[in-house]
């Protein structure tokens, strides 16, 4: 099967991605994980089962992202799994915090998975 992999998505050794899931830009996977559903961007993805473990920081600075964003992007991340429906972590982000093209790309990704994100 196929698997969709954006720019600047880092990929570790024997990790095992399902036909279909889409990995989004700037994230780093685990080595050994294995999962089924889609990888959102700026995120490290680890564990058994595989799971959001932290915003890719190291990632981010290393490609020139401001400490401004990153903040945003983490606060995203806190909305967005602080809340049990996907749906409502989106609205209390566009709620609360200015979208920038960064957080836009979180939204778009997160509305438009069609195997549902890693939580």
């Amino acid at each position: 099967g196929e698997v969709v992999v954006d720019d600047n998505a880092i990929v570790s050794a024997n990790v095992l991605v399902h036909q279909f899931c889409h990995i989004a830009g700037y994230v780093m996977i685990q080595g050994g994980c294995r999962f089924s559903q889609d990888i959102p961007p700026y995120i490290i993805a680890g564990k058994e089962p595989t799971r959001y473990c932290s915003i890719n920081l190291i990632g981010l600075r290393r490609r020139g992202f401001s400490n401004e964003t990153i903040q945003n992007i983490h606060e995203a991340y806190r909305l967005l799994y602080s809340k049990g429906i996907l749906k409502e972590g989106i609205e209390e982000i566009k709620k609360n915090l200015e979208v920038t093209k960064e957080i836009q790309y979180i939204i778009d990704f997160v509305e438009s998975s069609q195997r549902g994100i890693i939580r």
